[in-house]
């Protein structure tokens, strides 16, 4: 009797655990919404791998500048290889500078990735730019005007949450913003990828 008893308490821990590992991708999305909304910079942070969502903002702002300025007739042309070079410069500094923690945070409150000129100039207190980016707007009712996340798994250790705009829900995924989640350990995501709306670069 003590032995199935055994057996059914650690058949149950099991299936608890299993669904907490299943689980966890949406509870990993659901923590960094909290944070997000709460200004709590320090654990968003936690969950986010910044030099790889800067990496994969500048290969694909990278990849556009490729695109529009590498035609068929310039190639050889000196002069184009330099605007190509300066355009990618460029293109670092600015993912360098966009991609920050509230910019970051804002992205997972409204579903969109924006500059934040008016939080860098001028410059305030050291973590109030969180506070004030994601504080105020969280007070709204989430079904007015705020995004909802749609989550498309990619196996085991890899995901993607897309924002599905309250006024374009029948849009396909690319032309939602992606976020691009990695497991870290057991039941642990980081943030690692943003991506892009195809309308972004259509611009």
């Amino acid at each position: 009797m003590k032995s199935k008893s055994l057996i059914a308490v650690v058949l149950a821990l099991l299936l608890g655990l299993a669904a907490y590992w299943y689980w966890s991708p949406f509870l990993a999305v659901r923590q960094l919404q909290t944070a997000a909304r709460n200004g709590d910079a320090e654990e968003f942070n936690r969950h986010v791998d910044y030099p790889k969502v800067r990496e994969s903002l500048k290969d694909q702002f990278s990849a556009l500048v490729a695109q529009k300025l590498g035609t068929p007739q310039d190639a050889g042309n000196p002069l184009a290889a330099l605007g190509s070079m300066i355009g990618l410069g460029l293109v670092n500094q600015l993912v360098d500078v966009m991609v920050q923690p509230e910019t970051v945070m804002a992205a997972m409150t409204h579903g969109r990735l924006a500059q934040p000129a008016p939080a860098l100039a001028p410059a305030p207190a050291p973590g109030r730019a969180a506070a004030e980016n994601s504080a105020a707007p969280p007070e709204a009712a989430p079904a007015d005007g705020k995004p909802r996340w749609v989550i498309d798994r990619q196996g085991a250790s890899r995901m993607t949450a897309f924002a599905i705009d309250p006024a374009k829900p029948d849009a396909p995924n690319s032309e939602r913003l992606g976020l691009v989640f990695e497991r870290s350990g057991f039941v642990d995501w980081k943030l690692t990828e943003i991506r892009m709306p195809a309308s972004a670069f259509r611009k």
